[in-house]
């Protein structure tokens, strides 16, 4: 397929008539900008229509408008055929003049993004137990008493999870040398933040993760504050979209998983644009549903979540399946997972770990059982974003939140497992004391809450941590 920017020969003949074109063309007849018009310059988003298999290069555009060509004024191309989008800087005019094109989609301002997270404090990964037993999990979420149960030993082995996010710490003792970095934003793929690296610790990490199998590629998306642009987060995840294509010739591959745990303070058609050409190529994309305790579907990728999308919106439970004060809900959420004091990697050190939580910290843990169905059938689910998202709702537990649910439906992340009947990790994970009696053992539980031992060949970083926004 023609890259969508290449000057084709066909189109050269155009260019010197197009002022003179029908407007039905796909023409404008008149491109006068004020004699005052603003000089201010500003990076706006350029989405083309998505039925237009070779658009007019953007360099045309620009001749058209008698704009400068240069590395600053056009400050991205898309790569790949499914995300026909290009980042300009240009005037306030300029932007109103170039979205009369036909050809033209969306032309939206860059945005600001924020991740998704409440807080550090002090927990445990209870969330494993929570989504792979039907009784779920109970107690104190300090506790180390919980089970991992799955029914596929490979636990997501050859997918790719792309986690869009302040970056992963990839050297970290539970990726097993499985993370790599993608795309990164000012030249470093360093988490200053921890954010990432906490998120692919739940994800994929062993001991603390879902798909410990799976290979996490890390996007630094977000800067080492938290926080990032609409237009990074669009080149980020235009770079996912090609090395999906690219590793679908590869021997082995077995599919992708896209996880974003951040969102807008309202939507960005732009980023929804790029996220559905995601979809369209193929990768199954989990988002957080926010910590506003309102609407998901007011925010931008929250509300792509729903009855009529492929996208997965995740809410947050806390360990008595409570929806979490902080948790989005309504229609645009699909499903809840845990989300309150989960433990995982984190970013200093590689045998840090942290607690966390968040509808940040709920969206990994759906990832994860994304990648793992995938691995269980790759055939089937593997290159089909729709099926992947009714499978995972069809094994998901019902009726057993507690809260109001704003007319989400009342869904709980499940793997698909049952506790005891399946297989349980032993290596990774810390075991349970079976010594004494149950009321003994919950004294003992008590009493050592204040002072666990997660595992000594870990470092706890904070049990407390102020509140992020």
């Amino acid at each position: 397929m023609r890259n969508f920017f290449a000057v084709a020969a066909s189109l050269l003949a155009v260019a010197s008539s197009a002022l003179a074109a029908p407007q039905n063309d796909g023409f404008i007849n008149d491109i006068k900008l004020p004699g005052n018009h603003s000089k201010e310059l500003k990076e706006y988003i350029i989405t083309f229509q998505r039925g237009e298999e070779v658009p007019r290069p953007v360099d045309e555009l620009l001749d058209l408008m008698e704009m400068e060509k240069t590395n600053d004024t056009i400050v991205y191309q898309s790569t790949n055929n499914y995300t026909k989008v290009v980042i300009v800087k240009m005037c306030e005019d300029h932007a109103k003049t170039i979205a009369k094109f036909a050809e033209i989609n969306v032309v939206e301002e860059k945005a600001d993004i924020q991740s998704y997270v409440v807080a550090a404090e002090t927990g445990a990964p209870w969330g494993l137990q929570r989504l792979s037993n039907d009784a779920g999990a109970s107690g104190s979420p300090q506790s180390q008493d919980f089970t991992y149960s799955f029914e596929n030993n490979s636990l997501g082995a050859g997918v790719d999870i792309y986690v869009l996010d302040t970056g992963v710490r990839t050297t970290h003792a539970v990726f097993n040398g499985r993370a790599s970095t993608g795309f990164k934003i000012n030249g470093s793929d360093a988490d200053g933040d921890g954010h990432g690296t906490h998120c692919a610790g739940t994800a994929a990490g062993a001991k603390f993760g879902v798909a410990q199998g799976a290979n996490v590629i890390a996007l630094k998306v977000l800067g080492d504050d938290g926080s990032g642009s609409s237009s990074n987060t669009i080149m980020g995840i235009d770079w996912a979209i090609t090395n999906h294509e690219k590793r679908k010739t590869e021997p082995g591959f077995v599919g992708s998983v896209m996880s974003m745990s951040w969102g807008l303070q309202g939507k960005a058609q732009s980023v929804d644009e790029v996220i559905a050409g995601a979809t369209q190529a193929g990768i199954h994309v989990s988002v957080a549903a926010g910590n506003d305790g309102v609407d998901a579907c007011g925010s931008t990728p929250s509300h792509l979540g729903g009855a009529n999308s492929s996208v997965v919106t995740v809410g947050s439970i806390n360990i008595e399946n409570r929806i979490s004060t902080f948790s989005n809900i309504g229609p645009c959420v699909d499903i809840y997972a845990p989300g309150e004091q989960i433990l995982s990697a984190w970013s200093t050190g590689d045998n840090v770990i942290n607690f966390l939580s968040g509808t940040s910290m709920a969206c990994p843990h759906a990832t994860g059982v994304m990648a793992y169905l995938i691995g269980q059938d790759p055939a089937g689910l593997g290159q089909n974003p729709a099926a992947l998202k009714a499978k995972l709702l069809q094994i998901a537990r019902e009726g057993q939140i507690v809260g109001a649910l704003g007319g989400s439906p009342n869904r709980i992340l499940s793997n698909g497992a049952n506790g005891a009947v399946t297989r349980r990790l032993i290596k990774n994970y810390v075991v349970p004391d079976r010594n004494g009696s149950p009321a003994a053992r919950a004294l003992a539980a008590i009493k050592g809450a204040n002072d666990i031992v997660i595992d000594k060949r870990f470092q706890l970083h904070s049990r407390d941590s102020p509140l992020r926004f």
